[in-house]
């Protein structure tokens, strides 16, 4: 070893970092988590002096082109360095860091650890073991957040839910335990540092730590404040003396549980839900119960009138007296006296008049802040500094539009905002919003809220089993549901509040309606699934909007390219070397499949995380990184974001913020496979192996052509056909045409009837082979020339050497046609090769991208006759054109025409599927009832 002096330990603590000379080499100093760590000052990429780069997350970044290192073990994070620092190993002695300059080489388990991703040394804080903390602690992991997460709660209990503390807990029907968030031993699996009875005194955002009770700080690089609300006190005369009761946490329900069983006659001050739960409670326990409220009618701010009368009719059906505009003078030892001098006799006082956010850290600490309370927040619940978000009951969401300000104090918004916070921190893409829902246990019954409603909407009673009543906006659009046990309201409810459709009020209160079906022309409000119904046929009929829907095309692409399905995007033979790329598509998504420094080949999407633009041009290249045209925001061959030109602004101003993280902003990657030269993509995580998604008999032909037999690329085609896409596996399982349609095929025989052949269809009905093996032509019988229009005698080849087949492949067959759903078709014909991938560009267009190939071990002979057999296919060839030509003719007849359905009934004897016949329909039969399934129709 050779240990040098260097520098004060203290110097290093107090700068973060500090450049130093030992032994002739040039080191970087650096404090993390106060522990001094020794790397090289120099960028192994292009020369830097690290310690002049921004240290984050456990790495620094080089000032030059921002690559990173770990600092801990050296190791370079991807493009534009690929090449590790020197690390060292250091010890204080004497308050003087020692280096040993002999370096140190990287352990295994740190090498396969960074090889895997950067490692997360972020400390994320969250304020408040509620359920919005503790959910959002659940969903920091479940979205890959791998930093430290500190839960801090102010009570001594574990996190729990609020909803039963005012019903069964109250009641005593259930516990504490039941009501608890987490399972047991969950909270050491997530790896959460929790600590009850924590409370937090203040946030010094300078320094981004929170300081405890007991004086001692805890740094966070996130912080997520949780809150919560507080129970609104009263203040009135007498009520120093009187024994009130709140209700807001576990130790509120366990008094008031004791004091309710005690009393005999119940007074709740407050008519909202917490008021009418409590009152319920009462009467569930056999006391007298009154409920006093200042507004006229009970929750007056939140309903409209006829509901708001209803669930007041309610209560005093279940023997609740409601004293409605009535305020509270005083309260009594048994008594609380009304303004107007009424007393309402009461051994037990509740006071149920509302919340308020619990923002006094957040204030506090200058955050931004309601005029009414809460932490404003965005739509991705982060507050005004960009380091803090803020969920659950404390949050104010804006409106970024219209400014407004909303603040939800439910089950499913401590939920939801969890959620949308942990999704920032990690960088994960946030889901759509859901309708705001609320429910409350009263009286034996459950009331639900669906929507947004207020005070003065207008509303539609439907009476049924139980009413429910609908709100509508001034154009007779339904925007909330307020139902008291009409299950099938409340359905309908959301399905017409997202469809965003007038509707009648007659029609809607009548009770013979149904509500899934209110008028023709506003069907656009039902499911998709009963807006298009199959024709009652079954099978045997193809409805034409199948083909011509744009709403239809939409979800093919959400449900079949972009689902569990593996879609071709290309050929190993096409980027053989590092660097090499093509531009290929999954359905219509363009993507990039590239060849890396380590040899294996990526799929990403060709969509810059910035502003969506696409970054690579060109159909084909070799590139050592992806440069979006717009921003120059770079991307490595893996995906990763690499470059972000001004990330930390100019001058100190502008810039991304400290949330941003680079490896939360790279391409959208694909789920890669290869098999024997052919590549496959696919953006689902639940798309089974190929060889299972294959099946036995259709990887058996697929690897009559892909055997393992290294390829060689011989030329590309591209055109597009004015059509749906369907229609292109659809014609190649449809033999009867090809008997019909094509000259070339019948007088040659190469696909006739009499000839050896068959339709193969995989269980699911998905994938197909169209089989058969080539005749001379002599064997077709006069009877079937007759019914082949196209069958021409006497025509003749100038070049015979065309329809010369030289055995080469394990099948009995000289002619297969594949189609691998949704997008391949894989092409044999005689000792042509080839692949076909369809890409849709909508409903009634899709282009075809051809690749023609051969075998890297074939001679030149066998290739000059493979190009020569070539010219049976493509655009232009012999065959392709009619089949272009009569797509095209399917799809005018179904756009020109008053519509209707297309007639497969051919070989009725096999439903769907496998058929030995050419004329045979049993495959289309076999793959719309597999495109049936995935769709949903």
């Amino acid at each position: 070893m050779s240990w040098h002096s260097s520098v004060p330990a203290a110097d290093v603590l107090e700068q973060g970092s500090m450049g130093v000379e030992v032994d002739g080499l040039r080191l970087a100093l650096f404090a993390l988590d106060g522990e001094i760590h020794a790397t090289g000052n120099i960028c192994t990429h292009a020369f830097a002096l690290l310690t002049d780069g921004h240290v984050e997350n456990g790495c620094v970044e080089c000032p030059l082109h921002q690559g990173l290192f770990d600092i801990r073990t050296g190791r370079a994070q991807g493009t534009p360095v690929t090449k590790d620092i020197a690390t060292y190993d250091v010890r204080i002695e004497d308050g003087i860091v020692w280096i040993n300059t002999e370096g140190r080489a990287v352990s295994a388990v740190e090498v396969s650890t960074a090889s895997v991703r950067p490692r997360d040394f972020r400390k994320l804080v969250i304020v408040g073991a509620g359920q919005a903390g503790a959910e959002t602690a659940r969903r920091l992991r479940a979205e890959g957040f791998a930093g430290s997460i500190a839960l801090l709660g102010e009570e001594a209990d574990a996190p729990y839910e609020r909803p039963p503390l005012s019903k069964d807990m109250l009641l005593g029907k259930t516990t504490l335990t039941q009501a608890l968030i987490f399972e047991p031993g969950e909270v050491e699996a997530l790896d959460l540092d929790m600590r009850l009875s924590t409370p937090v005194v203040s946030i010094d955002r300078d320094a981004q730590r929170v300081v405890l009770q007991d004086g001692t700080g805890l740094p966070y690089d996130m912080l997520v404040l949780a809150t919560g609300a507080a129970a609104r006190r009263i203040a009135l005369p007498g009520a120093e003396g009187a024994r009130l009761h709140y209700l807001r946490d576990a130790a509120d329900s366990e008094h008031l549980g004791k004091a309710l069983k005690a009393a005999s006659q119940v007074a709740v001050i407050g008519g909202g839900f917490i008021g009418l739960e409590l009152a319920s409670a009462a009467r569930a326990l056999g006391k007298a119960a009154t409920v006093i409220e200042t507004e006229e009618r009970l929750l007056k701010r939140l309903l409209p009138g006829e509901p708001s009368d209803f669930l007041g009719w309610v209560a005093e059906q279940n023997d609740v007296t409601l004293r409605l505009g009535a305020a509270v003078q005083s309260i009594g030892a048994d008594c609380v006296t009304l303004n107007d001098g009424t007393q309402v006799a009461a051994d037990c006082v509740i006071v149920g008049i509302g919340a308020v956010p619990r923002d006094e850290l957040a204030r506090d600490a200058g955050l931004e802040v309601a005029a009414r309370g809460g932490v404003v927040v965005n739509a991705q619940n982060r507050s005004s500094d960009p380091s803090i978000y803020a969920v659950g009951d404390i949050a104010v969401m804006r409106d970024g539009v219209n400014g407004a300000e909303h603040r939800s104090e439910s089950w499913q918004n401590a939920n939801l905002s969890a959620q949308r916070a942990a999704r920032a921190i990690t960088g994960a893409e946030q889901s759509a919003a859901e309708l705001p829902w609320f429910w409350s246990d009263i009286f034996g019954g459950t009331l639900q809220i669906l929507g947004a409603p207020a005070s003065g909407l207008k509303t539609v009673r439907r009476d049924g089993d139980a009413p429910a009543f609908f709100c509508l906006d001034d154009s007779n659009r339904v925007v909330a549901c307020i139902d008291f046990g009409h299950a099938e309201a409340l359905r309908a409810a959301r399905q017409l509040i997202e469809g965003g459709q007038p509707v009648d009020p007659l029609v809607l209160a009548n009770p013979e309606t149904n509500l899934f079906q209110i008028e023709d022309d506003e069907m656009k409000m039902l499911p998709i699934d009963k807006r298009y119904v199959w024709p009652a046929a079954g099978l045997e009929r193809v409805p034409d909007w199948a083909y011509t829907s744009q709403e239809i095309y939409d979800r093919e692409v959400e449900r079949i390219f972009h689902g569990p399905t593996w879609n071709y995007v290309g050929l190993d033979a096409e980027v053989p070397d590092a660097g090499d790329f093509v531009r290929s598509y999954v359905g219509p998504t363009p993507v990039v499949m590239v060849r890396d420094e380590e040899g294996e080949i990526n799929v990403f999407e060709n969509r810059c995380s910035h502003r969506a633009a696409e970054f690579c041009r060109e159909l084909r290249g070799n590139t050592d990184e992806f440069v979006c045209p717009y921003h120059q925001w770079s991307y490595d061959l893996k995906g990763n974001l690499s470059g972000v030109p001004f990330r930390r602004g100019v001058n100190g101003e502008g810039g991304m913020g400290p949330d941003f993280r680079p490896e939360n902003h790279g391409v959208k990657k694909l789920h890669v496979t290869r098999h024997n030269g052919a590549v496959f993509a696919s953006f689902s995580d639940a798309v089974e192996p190929l060889e299972d998604y294959l099946g036995e008999e259709m990887l058996s032909d697929f690897e009559a052509v892909f055997s393992g037999r290294k390829l060689r690329v011989l030329g590309h085609y591209r055109h597009t056909l004015s059509g749906n896409w369907k229609l292109y596996p659809e014609n190649l399982k449809d033999p009867y045409h090809a008997t019909l349609l094509h000259t070339f095929l019948v007088t040659f025989g190469l696909l006739v009837a009499g000839n050896k052949s068959a339709m193969i269809v995989d269980p699911k009905g998905r994938h197909s082979t169209m089989a058969s093996a080539k005749s001379d032509g002599t064997a077709v019988s006069e009877e079937n020339k007759a019914e082949m229009r196209a069958y021409r005698d006497g025509l003749a080849l100038a070049d015979p050497r065309l329809m010369d087949f030289i055995p080469e492949f394990d099948s009995p067959w000289s002619v297969t046609m594949q189609v691998v759903w949704p997008g391949l078709i894989v092409q044999r014909e005689m000792n042509t090769l080839g692949v076909r991938q369809i890409v849709p560009n909508g409903p009634n267009e899709f282009t075809m991208v051809w690749t023609m190939f051969g075998y890297e071990d074939d001679d030149e002979e066998m290739t000059r006759h493979r190009l020569r057999q070539g010219n049976l296919m493509g655009p232009a060839g012999f065959l392709g054109l009619e089949d272009n030509e009569a797509i095209k003719f399917v799809q005018d007849g179904m756009l020109n025409s008053t519509g209707g359905e297309h007639l497969v009934v051919l070989d009725p004897k096999v439903p769907a599927g496998t058929s030995n016949t050419l004329i045979s329909e049993a495959a289309i039969r076999a793959m719309y009832k597999h495109w049936r399934q995935e769709m949903g129709l």
